[in-house]
């Protein structure tokens, strides 16, 4: 249909005589002008297709067979256009001064798989600078391998029995985040849901050992957090 507007617009000079479109099981080869028609300066155009199937021909503007769409090879999923969002959780509504990794994360996947997205960048998780001028920038990190602990979630803690729900603090209205508030306020509950965490036993410790296995992780991170 795209083939037929488009020749319906070239002036009558140039619109080529109706002609049989011959296609083979190794290609196909439209011929857009026709040579007789157009001077050497028209190159000659093709779009050739791989298709699997024996000879037919058709006339311009005849209907293709009813299995047409299947010979053409299956699309790789992998090789498929996709959507996504740009959105780092701390972008996320939340009670305490900052989005974390909780239930609006959730959500927001949940709503992504709805709107037919599969991807969805979020920027670098790392832990934020905090000094001057940083401003909790992911662009600052101080490791390019450990996570922020500001996304942590404390009600996801509570869920976890490492802290108690009236150890949480009072929500915090604001547009946007203040991250020097936030770590004053999250940072010394997530300390005491660490210390609870090393003293208890159960699939979170075993977790937790399993992590600190990982001497390029662990070991080197705290070292350089010492003596930083």
């Amino acid at each position: 249909m795209a083939i037929q507007n488009f020749l319906s617009l070239l002036p009558s000079s140039l619109s080529p005589p109706p002609r049989l479109f011959n296609f083979s099981s190794s290609a196909v080869t439209i011929d857009l002008f026709s040579s007789t028609r157009c001077g050497p300066e028209t190159r000659l155009r093709t779009l050739p297709t791989q298709l699997a199937n024996s000879n037919f021909s058709a006339a311009v503007g005849e209907d293709f067979p009813a299995d047409y769409a299947g010979w053409f090879p299956k699309p790789d999923p992998n090789d498929r256009r996709r959507a996504g969002v740009l959105l780092h959780p701390t972008s996320f509504p939340g009670p305490y001064g900052i989005g974390d990794l909780g239930d609006q994360a959730f959500r927001f996947i949940d709503w992504l798989h709805g709107a037919g997205c599969s991807l969805w960048q979020v920027l670098p998780l790392v832990p934020p600078g905090r000094k001057a001028n940083e401003e909790g920038s992911p662009y600052s990190g101080q490791d390019a391998n450990c996570g922020n602990t500001l996304l942590i979630s404390l009600d996801e803690l509570v869920k976890d029995g490492l802290l108690r729900k009236e150890e949480l603090p009072e929500p915090i209205d604001g547009n946007r985040v203040k991250f020097s508030t936030v770590a004053d306020i999250k940072d010394p509950l997530i300390a005491k849901a660490a210390e609870r965490l090393i003293l208890s036993e159960g699939k979170l410790k075993r977790e937790l050992e399993d992590f600190r296995k990982d001497p390029d992780i662990a070991s080197r991170y705290s070292s350089f957090l010492f003596v930083w």
